[in-house]
């Protein structure tokens, strides 16, 4: 193996968070990225049943314990923009010019 292919692996390594001593130097590249991909299924996997599931309780437990910093949170993102609510109403929007004219 050379070293762009070993730099390779090593970025796929850091892309999913895999130690680098699951890099063998007596395999070929192929084989080494075959292993290193079968790894990060495996992964996917466990994280696909188990962590999905304990992510959304822990969600559920930080909304319940901190509702105003989670609002407010959404509120930055344009997350509490309601589209039920009907057509803006358009008030004129008020002139101190036009006022002290009228006057």
């Amino acid at each position: 193996m050379n070293n762009l292919e070993l730099s390779h692996l090593k970025r796929l390594c850091d892309k999913h968070g895999i130690d680098y001593f699951e890099i063998d130097n007596t395999l070929t590249y192929h084989e080494n990225k075959e292993h290193i991909q079968s790894l990060i299924r495996m992964i996917s996997r466990t994280l696909d049943t188990f962590e999905i599931e304990r992510m959304a309780e822990l969600q559920k437990q930080y909304v319940k314990e901190h509702f105003l910093s989670y609002y407010v949170a959404c509120s930055l993102a344009g997350e509490t923009n309601s589209v039920e609510v009907g057509q803006p109403i358009d008030y004129p929007s008020f002139s101190l010019k036009v006022y002290i004219e009228s006057r």
